[in-house]
C-alpha cells in the first residue's frame, strides 16, 4: 500500500512539472522563434554577443552598477552571454523560460508550505505563472533583471518557513542589488506563520529591524559607489511618498482586476488560430485540475500525520473559511507592500514595459487566487459539483494562457516590423561612413499595446548591424525625426543634434550635441514603417540644403562585415523593392 501511494506521488509530481512546464511554455514562449530584441534588449542583451569570456567579465565590474543594482545589470550580461553560446538568440530565450519555470517551481513549494491543500498549490501557481497585471516575462531585460530578483525573494520566502531565517536575510538583501521593489514583500511573511498572537507582533518588529539595516546599508553604498539613491538622481522626496501611496492603494485593485478583465479579453478577440492551442491546454489543465481535487478528497480520508491539520480543516467550515480568509488578508498585505517602492510607473501601467509596476504584486495576488480557488472547491459537498468546479477553474486559468499568447503575438509583431523597417534602411543607406547620420522622416507603426517597435535604443543599432571600422571616431546614427523637425534642427546652417531642440525621438542624454553638415546625412522617408524615398535636398526656411549622395550600385551586399544582429534582424527577402531618390 505504502508503495503505491509512493508511486501515486511521484506519478503526479512528475505531471505537474509537465502541465506547469508546458503550459509557460505555451502562454508565454511558445512563438519565441519569432521573437527578436525589444527596447532596453539593445543597450544590454545585444552587447554580450561579440564578446569572449574575459570581456564578459570586464562588462560586469564596470558596466553593472549604473543604478546601484549590480545584480540586475551583471545576470542580464551574463545569462545573454550564456545563452548567445548555447544556441544564438533562442538560446538566450530558453533560459529565460528555465528561469520562469524555476520562479513557479519555487512558489508552489511555498505554498505547499502554507496548506496541504494541493488544490490550493495548484491553482496559485497557475495564478503565479499567468500573472496578467505584469506583460514584461518575455522580455529578455526583465526576464533576467526582474525575474531573478523575485527569485530571490522566493527562495528567502521559502527558507523563512523552514525556519531558515539568518540564511533567508541573505537572499532578501540579494533582491536590493537586483531589483528592489520586491525587496518590501518580505515585511510581511512572518504572517504566513500559522498562529497569530503575541510573539508574531515580535518577530515582525524584529523582520523590521533587520531589513531596515539592510535598506540602510544598500543606500550608504549607492551614495557612495553612483553618488545617489538609484534610479531616481534629484528625488523630490513629498512628491515620492505622495507616488508611493497612491500606487499602494491603487495599484492592488488594478493587479486583482486583470485577472477579471484579461479573460474577458480572450474571449472578445478570440480568433481561429488560437482555438485548437487553447482546448489543448484546457483538456491539460482539466485533467491536472480533477486528478488535484480527486487527490485532496483522497488525503482527507487518510489519517496520517501530513493530513492531520488539514483534515480537521476541511471538517469544520468554519475554520476552513478562518485559514483561507486569512491567507486572503495576508495576500492582500503583500500586495499593499509590493508597491511601495513603485517609484517610476504608475499603477495605471497594464500593459507593455511600463506594467513592470506590478511585477511585485505576483506574490501577494497569487495567494488570494488561491485562497479563493480553495475555498470554491472546499465549500461544496459534492463530488460532482466539486468536478465541475475544477474544470471550471480549469478554463478560467485556460484564458489566461490565451492572454499570453496575445501579448505573444505583440512581439512577434513588432520583431517583424523591426526587420521590414532596418532591411529598407540598409537598402536605402549602403554608403555609411565615418560620422554619417541617418535621419528618418515619416510614420511608423505603434499598434503594438504590449511592446514598442521603434524605441530609444534605434541610434545604437547600426554598429550593431555592420561591424564598422574599429579606427572610426564617431559611428553611424540613425534617429527619428519629430513632427515639424525642420523648424527646430537649424543652427548656424549646420544640423543641431541633441535632446533639447525637440526635433528627435530620442537622442542619448550621455553624448553631447553633435552639429552636423547636411552632406553627412542621409534623409530617408517612411510611410507606415516602410522607407519609400531617400531624399537629395531639402528647402528649410528658403535655404537648400543638399544631403549626402549616394554613389552605390549593390544595394544587397553590404560594405561592411556583419555584425552581430545582421542575420537577426536583416532580411533581403522584406527590402522594399521600389527606390526612389
Amino acid at each position: 500500500m505504502k508503495s503505491t501511494i509512493f508511486r501515486a506521488k511521484i506519478l503526479y509530481r512528475c505531471l505537474l512539472f509537465l502541465i506547469f512546464s508546458t503550459t509557460i511554455w505555451i502562454a508565454h514562449f511558445l512563438n519565441s522563434s519569432s521573437f527578436g530584441l525589444y527596447e532596453d534588449d539593445y543597450y544590454r542583451i545585444s552587447e554580450v554577443f561579440d564578446m569572449n569570456w574575459l570581456e564578459l567579465v570586464n562588462c560586469i565590474l564596470q558596466r553593472s552598477n549604473s543604478q546601484g543594482r549590480p545584480l540586475h545589470d551583471g545576470f542580464q550580461y551574463l545569462l545573454s552571454f550564456l545563452g548567445f553560446k548555447i544556441a544564438g538568440l533562442q538560446g538566450i530565450y530558453f533560459l529565460a523560460f528555465t528561469v520562469v519555470i524555476a520562479n513557479c517551481f519555487l512558489f508552489y513549494f511555498i505554498l505547499r508550505q502554507l496548506s496541504s491543500s494541493f488544490i490550493f498549490a495548484v491553482s496559485g501557481t497557475f495564478a503565479f505563472a499567468l500573472f496578467p497585471a505584469d506583460t514584461t516575462k518575455i522580455l529578455l531585460t526583465h526576464s533576467f533583471g526582474i525575474q531573478t530578483s523575485i527569485t530571490f525573494l522566493l527562495i528567502a520566502i521559502f527558507l523563512y518557513l523552514i525556519d531558515k531565517k539568518y540564511i533567508s536575510y541573505i537572499f532578501i538583501f540579494l533582491t536590493l542589488l537586483t531589483y528592489e521593489t520586491l525587496f518590501p514583500v518580505f515585511l510581511a511573511v512572518p504572517l504566513l506563520k500559522s498562529k497569530w498572537d503575541s510573539k508574531l507582533i515580535k518577530e515582525l518588529l524584529i523582520n523590521a529591524a533587520i531589513m531596515a539595516g539592510l535598506v540602510t546599508s544598500i543606500i550608504i553604498a549607492r551614495k557612495l559607489s553612483i553618488g545617489g539613491l538609484g534610479v531616481i538622481k534629484e528625488p523630490n522626496y513629498l512628491s515620492i511618498i505622495l507616488w508611493s501611496l497612491k500606487n499602494q492603494l491603487f495599484g492592488p485593485i488594478f493587479a486583482m482586476l486583470m485577472f477579471l478583465y484579461r479573460p474577458w479579453q480572450v474571449i472578445l478577440f478570440l480568433k481561429n488560430e488560437l482555438n485548437l492551442i487553447l482546448f489543448i491546454s484546457w483538456l491539460l489543465l482539466a485533467y491536472l485540475f480533477l486528478i488535484t481535487c480527486y487527490k485532496d478528497s483522497f488525503e482527507q480520508n487518510r489519517n496520517n500525520k501530513l493530513s492531520t491539520d488539514y483534515l480537521h480543516l476541511v471538517k469544520n467550515k468554519k475554520k476552513l473559511i478562518n485559514h483561507f480568509s486569512k491567507l486572503i488578508i495576508t495576500g492582500y498585505i503583500f500586495l499593499v507592500l509590493s508597491y511601495a517602492l513603485t517609484l517610476t510607473e504608475s499603477f495605471t501601467s497594464v500593459s507593455g514595459r511600463a506594467s513592470r509596476v506590478h511585477s511585485s504584486a505576483i506574490f501577494g495576488a497569487s495567494i488570494i487566487i488561491a485562497s479563493i480557488c480553495a475555498l470554491l472547491v472546499f465549500m461544496i459537498n459534492s463530488y460532482r459539483k466539486r468536478s465541475l468546479t475544477a474544470i471550471s477553474l480549469a478554463f478560467f486559468f485556460t484564458l489566461l494562457i490565451g492572454f499570453g499568447i496575445i501579448v505573444q503575438k505583440d512581439y512577434q509583431r513588432s520583431w517583424h516590423e523591426q526587420q521590414i523597417f532596418w532591411t529598407d534602411v540598409i537598402h536605402f543607406a549602403p554608403d555609411l561612413q565615418d560620422g554619417t547620420v541617418v535621419l528618418v522622416d515619416g510614420s511608423l507603426p505603434h499598434n503594438n499595446e504590449q511592446i514598442f517597435s521603434f524605441s530609444w535604443s534605434m541610434p545604437y543599432l547600426l554598429e550593431r548591424i555592420y561591424s564598422f571600422p574599429k579606427h572610426w571616431k564617431m559611428m553611424p546614427r540613425l534617429y527619428l525625426l519629430k513632427y515639424e523637425w525642420e523648424t527646430k534642427i537649424i543652427s548656424n546652417g549646420k544640423f543641431l543634434l541633441n535632446n533639447e531642440n525637440g526635433a528627435l525621438n530620442s537622442y542619448f542624454p550621455w553624448e553631447q550635441a553633435r552639429l552636423v553638415e547636411s552632406s553627412d546625412i542621409i534623409l530617408l522617408n517612411s510611410r507606415d514603417g516602410r522607407i519609400i524615398q531617400r531624399k537629395n535636398m531639402i528647402i528649410i526656411n528658403e535655404k537648400k540644403y543638399s544631403f549626402k549622395k549616394d554613389n552605390s550600385q549593390d544595394y544587397l551586399t553590404p560594405k561592411y562585415n556583419q555584425g552581430s544582429l545582421y542575420k537577426y534582424i536583416i532580411k533581403p527577402a522584406l527590402k522594399n523593392p521600389v527606390r526612389k531618390r
